[in-house]
């Protein structure tokens, strides 16, 4: 188990699945979470969100420090030949813009270049996501494609964004 200041980044455990199907059933946050037609997901699900808990290199289930809170949750997937990670992050929407986000990021990306290795560090974002997008370029990652018109949603046709940060642009701010 981790903490930040206000946050507790701990192990997924079976329990948690409850919690991540109704983060991820969230009709605000489920468009910025899957290129997929928004809809219910049901019980089989978890299976789904078990096993991407269970493979991820770095798995976190985001809590309030305070009161135990269930938040979200953060991930890392690395690929070690080219110690190149992946990383996600999802909260409540009662959580967002309160500096949590940035919080947990900030906190995942430390940890992923200083133990894992990492040269790099990517994510994909949404471009209709300003609100991630800013959280990220402040720690850091730039963009570095755009699929254009790649996903419908609300609509209209949204672009995709990749964005990244490497070890010596991530040292630089250390």
């Amino acid at each position: 188990m981790f903490t930040t200041e206000r946050l507790i980044l701990r192990p997924y455990v079976e329990s948690d699945l409850d919690d991540i199907l109704r983060l991820w059933n969230d009709p605000v946050v489920q468009p910025f979470v899957t290129n997929d037609n928004v809809t219910v997901l049901g019980p089989k699900f978890k299976e789904t969100l078990r096993t991407q808990m269970e493979r991820a290199t770095f798995g976190a289930i985001i809590a309030l420090k305070e009161t135990g809170e269930f938040m979200g949750q953060g991930l890392v997937d690395v690929q070690p030949k080219n110690r190149d990670g992946t990383f996600g992050i999802c909260l409540l929407p009662k959580f967002w813009n309160n500096g949590y986000g940035t919080e947990a990021t900030k906190f995942m990306i430390d940890h992923s270049f200083k133990w894992f290795g990492l040269n790099r560090l990517s994510l994909g974002v949404f471009a209709n996501n300003a609100r991630a997008i800013a959280v990220y370029e402040k720690l850091g990652f730039v963009i570095e494609g755009r699929k254009r018109q790649a996903v419908w949603m609300d609509n209209r046709w949204e672009d995709s964004l990749t964005m990244g940060i490497l070890r010596d642009e991530w040292e630089k701010q250390h």
